[in-house]
């Protein structure tokens, strides 16, 4: 046979595995495509349903409607379940010092698709989706924070029910969502001691959950409240909305403990109470502050601005008669007596003149200032009013104090008036300790964690127009808070 009789067969059985080899690649990465994309379009229209979902669950949660029916669409490639136990949220109320009390605690529960390893889920209101140990928010949850009221209808899901679509076309998931009981009044309750409006401390808000780092997108974007805790191992956040401290003007010197050299503490300054702390609040105008140095001239103008230190010795004007005045001091504040006859600051203007400070804060001379002489060596704001002058300080300027009656006032002293001052205005000093030294003068109010005087009596007097003045630990207060419990029952069709 000759090699042209040969090669002809040859050829036509490569041409065939070429075309076999070719359709079955085709077949292969086209069956691969077609699956990929009707897995996409499978979780697109379990999104958009899930959204709907939610719409309606919270018609029948707040009771604005009753059963209603629902349509998951069809499955084909993963699955849906109703899970009552997935998640859980808590409300605690933090106060004296961060004790906390559970308020309530409730199971979330979930309506789930999952196909492989992504899942689209209504959970506390919201739709969630999670992939790879990350989830995102699709829609928001029922919890709406708007100036200083928070209302949160926690819906919990239960029921049962499960649709598979197992790999074909399995027809349309439908159910019924109805309410599963009447909704608990978490806060507030009549009766108690849950009442509006919201007295010295703190809520939190602690949620647990498989979809946890989109409850936390949630918080940061959304909820203008604080994160204390961010998704950690075990799935949980903690979101801080923070209750403002009010000043009372009868009640000049507030404080954990109170100590008084050589005298009894007078009856109308408040001990035994732990104000919340106003680091959230400085370090939020510090993030935020876009500010010109302080500057070194005698008047300082309307704006914001920022130091590593602020020392003042000498004549000072604030000028507020355009604005505010705001100074971020990232180091110590200190305010001591000129060589030629004393420091005098003064506040010209309507505004307001605020110092965020992280460490210690110092008006005056020497601490053992103890002579009768009444001549004032350092005046801030004298001859102002109390509510112009205000002076935060972070908790992290120094040691807390202990209130003790040894005597010991040592390196924990982050707060010191000393000698002839006379100051006119607001010390918030809740973590620190805060020692009055000499003949000092205070018209306004003193809040630390220990309080001490020491030399001659100090004169301490209130301010009326301090009274029912607010200090706002985080940069965002809350007053009002409505928070429920709102069962839903969801049935999935057979």
């Amino acid at each position: 046979m000759s090699d042209r009789g040969v090669s002809s067969p040859v050829g036509v059985v490569l041409l065939l595995g070429i075309t076999v080899t070719a359709v079955t690649t085709l077949f292969i990465a086209g069956g691969a495509v077609l699956s990929d994309t009707r897995a996409d379009a499978e979780r697109s229209q379990t999104e958009n349903a899930m959204s709907q979902f939610s719409s309606k669950a919270s018609l029948v949660g707040l009771g604005e409607s009753g059963d209603q029916r629902f349509a998951m669409g069809r499955l084909s490639e993963g699955e849906m379940s109703v899970d009552p136990d997935a998640g859980n949220v808590t409300l605690f109320l933090e106060s004296d010092g961060g004790n906390r009390t559970e308020l309530n605690s409730t199971s979330l529960g979930a309506v789930v698709y999952r196909a492989g390893d992504r899942e689209i889920a209504y959970q506390g209101g919201g739709v969630w989706e999670r992939q790879d140990g990350w989830s995102r928010m699709i829609s928001p949850p029922e919890y709406h924070y708007r100036l200083e009221t928070l209302t949160f209808p926690i819906m919990t899901v239960n029921g049962d029910g499960r649709a598979s679509g197992d790999g074909r076309a399995s027809g349309d998931v439908r159910g019924t969502v109805r309410a599963g009981g009447p909704a608990t009044d978490w806060y507030p309750i009549e009766g108690t001691n849950r009442s509006n409006p919201l007295d010295n401390g703190t809520i939190v808000v602690r949620v647990e959950s498989r979809y946890c780092s989109g409850w936390e997108s949630f918080f940061e974007q959304r909820s203008q409240g604080i994160l204390e805790e961010t998704c950690g191992d075990d799935g949980a956040i903690e979101v801080t909305l923070v209750v403002p401290f009010e000043i009372e003007a009868d009640a000049p010197v507030t404080a954990r403990g109170i100590v008084k050299r050589g005298g009894d503490v007078p009856d109308s300054w408040r001990d035994d109470v732990v104000a919340p702390s106003v680091s959230p609040e400085v370090e939020a105008q510090h993030e935020a502050c876009g500010c010109d140095q302080f500057p070194e001239n005698e008047t300082v103008p309307e704006g914001a601005y920022v130091s590593e230190g602020v020392e003042i010795e000498g004549d000072r004007t604030f000028d507020t008669s355009d604005g505010d005045i705001t100074v971020v001091v990232d180091g110590g504040f200190d305010v001591e007596g000129d060589d030629d006859g004393g420091t005098d600051i003064d506040v010209n203007g309507s505004g307001d003149v605020t110092f965020y400070v992280y460490d210690e804060v110092t008006m005056g001379g020497d601490d053992d200032d103890d002579d009768d002489d009444d001549d004032i060596e350092v005046s801030v704001n004298a001859d102002g009013s109390a509510d112009q002058f205000s002076v935060l300080v972070h908790s992290d300027a120094g040691e807390e104090g202990d209130g003790n009656e040894d005597g010991d006032d040592g390196d924990d002293r982050t707060v010191r008036l000393n000698g002839d001052v006379q100051f006119t205005g607001l010390v918030y000093a809740p973590k620190s300790s805060v020692f009055l030294n000499g003949n000092a003068e205070i018209d306004g109010a003193v809040v630390g964690d220990s309080v001490r005087l020491n030399g001659n009596p100090t004169d301490v007097t209130g301010a009326e127009e301090l009274d029912g003045y607010q200090v706002v630990g985080g940069d965002r207060t809350l007053t009002y808070l409505h928070v429920s419990e709102n069962p839903i029952e969801v049935e999935l069709d057979g």
